[in-house]
């Protein structure tokens, strides 16, 4: 007797599986830079970060932070998935930033306003 026939939707051995949907994600920076990449879902957002890093060549890599909706920090380990990132969503990149003091600054310590200079 021949085996029946696989069931709809289903192949031998395993389950059908949905597609992985492709989005495409933008990256945006301060000085008007952008950066488009296109990944699916499941795959990792270190893709997207080295796309940019590629694109602006003029910024070290790893010296800034990628935000999504000014508030959720892109970690190259998560998934668009896990983020619910959708096609065509900007992400924008922020340089770290050094110093800021200058000469002649005032500093409060203890209550009093104290200058210093390097």
């Amino acid at each position: 007797m021949p085996p029946p026939p696989p069931e709809e939707g289903r192949r031998q051995g395993g389950v059908k599986r949905e597609p992985d949907p492709l989005i495409t994600l933008k990256v945006l920076d301060l000085d008007g830079r952008r950066a488009f990449h296109t990944m699916r879902m499941s795959d990792k957002l270190q893709g997207v970060m080295d796309a940019y890093y590629k694109k602006a060549p003029d910024v070290t890599y790893g010296t800034g932070t990628f935000m999504f909706d000014g508030s959720i920090r892109l970690r190259g380990w998560k998934t668009p998935a896990e983020l619910d990132l959708e096609d065509g969503d900007e992400i924008d990149f922020f340089q770290t930033m050094v110093g800021g003091g200058r000469d002649g600054d005032l500093l409060m310590i203890g209550g009093r306003a104290c200058t210093w200079s390097r």
